[in-house]
């Protein structure tokens, strides 16, 4: 093990990945970073700013200057402590304290990979007494089919993202393919006065027009134009459009199948009921100083016995890799009141908090072995 670490310490490369410059250099970065998008996210969007500044190796600032994202500099810091790990590290009994806080670090990387490449974000929003154990993406977006009214069980359905005309969606338990003509990330739908029936569409849009995204995602509302085969309707055009309020009706051997551009769906393995919403206003004026949700949490298939919990702006509720926050309301015409809650699915959420207590730990080795050999010596 002496050689290998000897050889490693000697390869130019290990050392020059291994310098405490290169250390300093990507802290600046993300101080530098942080700093900017916190900025940025004003003027453009939280969501922009995040893409832009932290889920990117490179951007251009000015329209020309190339910069390091957040995730460049992250796998470049991960690679130096990696490979002062290797090279640097006196692996000593005395020195204990510092290679347990060294790994605790490492392991902070490892929960920041899990939470970018693992983590689900979605909302649910209910009015009292409405009850759902599926969840909608804030701005990613599927065609679904299923067959009959109820569309809980046997969907099939392809993310929207990165539709092309001429791409073909087969959905083989139904024997149907759809082709894409045309796919808007963004459009406006108009009826184009009398319908007809020359288009398939749920509620008689007969045209879209693309529009320029909108700064924040989740107010897209995405279009496309697609040609239906193996159905009643067989090469029939049809439209689907994201602001549509319920799914296109088809029929096969006159069964029923219905066909929807909607929100990408998330199961949850709960059913959830809205029993109550409050909102306490600040004294004479309209605006909400705390709101809560008052909820049933009801176990998959009965197998257990349900709960009541109370979410509040800053009391979420945990359930296995769930966590649901209250995130915001709503009021329509007629008063009801809406509730909306952010549904956060992380498989690695107790990452961090074993970083932390190796990292604590770590460091609280290391003054204690410093202050008994600071004992000892006197």
């Amino acid at each position: 093990m002496n050689s290998f670490r000897k050889n490693l310490q000697r390869n130019p490369v290990i050392r020059f990945c291994a310098s405490l410059k290169i250390t300093l250099t990507c802290l600046v970065l993300l101080f530098i970073l942080t700093f900017w998008g916190t900025v940025d996210q004003v003027y453009n969007g939280l969501y922009l700013a995040q893409e832009r500044f932290f889920n990117s190796f490179f951007f251009l600032s000015a329209g020309f200057i190339p910069f390091p994202g957040a995730q460049l500099v992250l796998w470049v810091l991960f690679i130096n402590l990696v490979c002062t790990a290797l090279t640097r590290l006196v692996y000593k009994r005395d020195q204990a304290g510092i290679i347990v806080t060294h790994f605790g670090l490492l392991l902070f990387f490892v929960a920041a990979f899990v939470t970018l490449h693992g983590v689900e974000e979605s909302r649910l929003t209910l009015m009292e007494g409405e009850a759902a154990n599926v969840s909608s993406a804030y701005h990613d977006w599927e065609i679904a089919l299923w067959k009959g009214k109820d569309g809980g069980k046997d969907v099939v359905a392809y993310g929207a993202k990165g539709l092309r005309p001429g791409r073909q969606l087969e959905f083989l338990e139904y024997g149907m393919i759809l082709t894409v003509g045309q796919y808007y990330p963004n459009s406006e739908a108009y009826s184009g006065g009398q319908v007809t029936d020359a288009v398939l569409n749920a509620s008689g849009i007969q045209t879209l027009k693309a529009v320029a995204l909108n700064k924040e995602p989740e107010k897209n509302l995405p279009g496309c134009v697609l040609t239906l085969k193996g159905a009643d309707q067989d090469a029939a055009p049809l439209i689907l459009y994201g602001g549509e309020d319920g799914p296109l009706r088809i029929t096969k051997g006159g069964t029923d199948y219905f066909l929807q551009l909607r929100r990408k769906n998330f199961p949850l393995p709960f059913l959830l009921r809205l029993k109550d919403f409050t909102v306490e206003w600040y004294p004479n004026t309209e605006v909400a100083r705390s709101y809560k949700s008052l909820v049933e949490v009801i176990p998959p298939g009965g197998t257990g016995a349900s709960r009541e919990v109370l979410i509040s702006m800053n009391k979420p509720l945990r359930y296995k890799n769930f966590t649901l926050y209250q995130s915001s309301y709503a009021v329509d015409k007629a008063g009801r009141e809406s509730s909306t809650l952010a549904v956060v699915r992380n498989s690695g959420r107790l990452l961090p908090y074993f970083a932390s207590f190796l990292t604590f730990g770590g460091l609280a080795l290391h003054f204690l072995l410093m202050a008994f050999r600071t004992k000892s010596r006197g």
